[in-house]
């Protein structure tokens, strides 16, 4: 692992400096055995119980309502997940989760919003305005000084970096959330993938320019017989801007070039990705079916082998892919691919400038209602997250239950950088490894799926990206995507009153005319010839108000 993992020489002073208050835990110790099953001959009772931490004491017999968007194939409730069971057992709070209806969430968001029937937490970025709108409406409230008396770990967090506070809080300084916040820079999870079985079988080196590409594609179709030479999933995250970044631009962001806010569909290079994506699917080395395919239909065609490249994966595809593509053919090689630069021997940190950018604060956010009648239980609650025994409660589980601290120092590869300062002693000599309930688990699920039941779910937490069980070929594919340059992405931006009303008025027509528009284009039903003609009617929508309006918002994040 390279340099994301060394350890960081300023984190180092920190920790001399500054001494992080910590809730400490009562938990027992559990044993576990090579299948993951716990003995309960440690704990406090027969079923495996600790007792409640001293700091909850007051706090035994407290009920909290939680609203939390959820879907699993594993399990059918946050209910289930033993992370979510162990903190009702070490605080003593109750928590009874609101979960909508998959697919619904926005729809069932806004009908609680207007009952004013508030939950005591909400986990939610849909409020219309933004958080801080929903703090001057009365729904949301605001954390600074509640942080400050109760959350002395979050407050802790927050102060190891200026750019971590700077991500925390609104550009006038509000704190309206608890936020996912990772303490080093998060390596890329997403980039392009090939399958190498096939370069191999056809003699073909690994595609590093637009050219090889197209000779590589051109041979998977023509040689190979490969029903889709590449997939095209525009509708995911940084899809297609594999390509389209580097020709500058993008499918569907507002860039930052140099302090200049642009918006990447109607970039002069975005011309120059549509050409190219036209030519590729008139020549069948694209998905003919881009269009329309779906998210299952994607992963089918990765895995049943009819397709040799995407445009974009996430590194913890990487386990369930290969186990599901190997299943049928035991040669199934799926493995990461540099992002396409134009020139052979460019240096793609710097000709490139639309990588998968990762920031400090994840969002995630978790905001406590106006509705909460114990607004210091909820505080202290979420706190808990940010100290040295949250981090590894929500990480890895329970210890002796999902994992066990054993002798060795913790590999760079496993996030070093990333622990909690009160814990980065104790990984200098040991590390945390999973059971087999995560590793080998006896429902034969992959350790991503395991993680729905056995790890806390992804949300206002201090975090580990790297505390996973990942394959050699997602290392590699970390160091592969993490090296294109990314000074183009935006930082996470706040949004005034008036800002989203603009954004309601205009961003909906502009993006429905642009994703119509794509499709025609690379399609063929549009002819490039009339790219003049789009770039203004995008005009005509009013993209320069949302320009300025990012550019305002820009502004204002350099001067928090």
């Amino acid at each position: 692992m390279k340099k994301w993992y060394k350890f960081n020489c300023i984190l180092l002073v920190l920790l001399i400096i500054f001494a992080f208050t910590a809730c400490k835990s009562n938990t027992s110790q559990n044993t576990t055995d090579k299948t993951g099953t716990v003995d309960n001959s440690n704990t406090s009772d027969g079923n495996n119980a600790v007792s409640v931490d001293p700091a909850f004491t007051e706090f035994k017999d407290v009920k909290l309502t939680y609203w939390h968007p959820f879907s699993s194939t594993y399990i059918t409730s946050l209910d289930e997940n033993i992370v979510m069971q162990e903190m009702e057992k070490i605080t003593g709070i109750e928590v009874e989760f609101i979960t909508p209806a998959a697919g619904h969430e926005d729809e069932a968001f806004n009908l609680m919003i207007a009952s004013g029937d508030y939950p005591d937490l909400i986990n939610s970025s849909s409020y219309k305005g933004g958080g801080i709108k929903a703090v001057k409406d009365g729904v949301y409230l605001k954390l600074n000084d509640i942080i400050e008396k109760y959350a002395p770990n979050y407050a802790a967090v927050m102060a190891l970096k200026p750019d971590i506070e700077r991500q925390t809080k609104e550009d006038d300084g509000t704190i309206w959330s608890f936020n996912c916040i990772q303490i080093d820079d998060e390596p890329s999870w997403a980039g392009p993938v090939i399958r190498q079985d096939y370069l191999d079988k056809l003699g073909l080196q690994m595609p590093e320019t637009i050219d090889d590409w197209y000779t590589v594609l051109s041979a998977f179709k023509e040689k190979g017989n490969i029903e889709t030479p590449m997939l095209l999933p525009l509708n995911k995250f940084y899809a297609a801007d594999v390509f389209a970044g580097t020709y500058g631009s993008s499918t569907g962001a507002f860039l930052n070039k140099n302090g200049t806010v642009v918006y990447g569909p109607i970039e002069p290079g975005f011309k120059e990705f549509l050409t190219l994506m036209n030519q590729w699917y008139e020549e069948g080395l694209v998905d003919k079916d881009f269009a329309t395919r779906d998210d299952k239909s994607i992963d089918a065609q990765i895995t049943s082998g009819k397709a040799g490249a995407c445009a974009v994966t996430f590194y913890g595809s990487f386990s369930s892919y290969d186990l599901a593509g190997k299943a049928t053919d035991p040669v199934f090689d799926l493995v990461p691919a540099p992002y396409p630069v134009i020139n052979r021997g460019d240096d793609v940190s710097t000709a490139l400038h639309v990588g998968n950018k990762n920031w400090y604060s994840k969002g995630c956010e978790l905001a406590i209602s106006t509705n909460c009648e114990n607004v210091e239980a909820a505080a202290k609650w979420i706190d808990y997250r940010y100290s040295a025994e949250g981090f590894m409660l929500f990480n890895y589980g329970v210890e002796g239950v999902t994992y066990n601290w054993v002798d060795g120092a913790l590999d760079f590869n496993m996030g070093s950088s990333f622990f909690h300062p009160e814990l980065q002693e104790k990984i200098k000599t040991m590390h945390p490894e999973y059971t087999d309930l995560m590793v080998n688990n006896p429902d034969g699920v992959d350790t991503n799926t395991a993680a729905d039941k056995y790890k806390g779910p992804y949300v206002a937490q201090l975090r580990n990206p790297l505390s996973f069980v990942l394959s050699n070929a997602v290392y590699e594919a970390m160091d592969i995507w993490s090296k294109p340059g990314k000074d183009y992405i935006l930082p996470p931006l706040s949004v005034t009153d008036e800002e989203a009303q603009v954004e309601s008025s205009y961003m909906s027509q502009i993006t429905t005319y642009k994703d119509e528009m794509l499709m025609k284009f690379i399609m063929g039903i549009e002819p490039i010839s009339n790219y003049d003609k789009y770039v203004a009617q995008i005009k005509a929508l009013k993209i320069d108000e949302l320009i300025q309006v990012r550019q305002d918002q820009l502004d204002r994040y350099s001067d928090r």
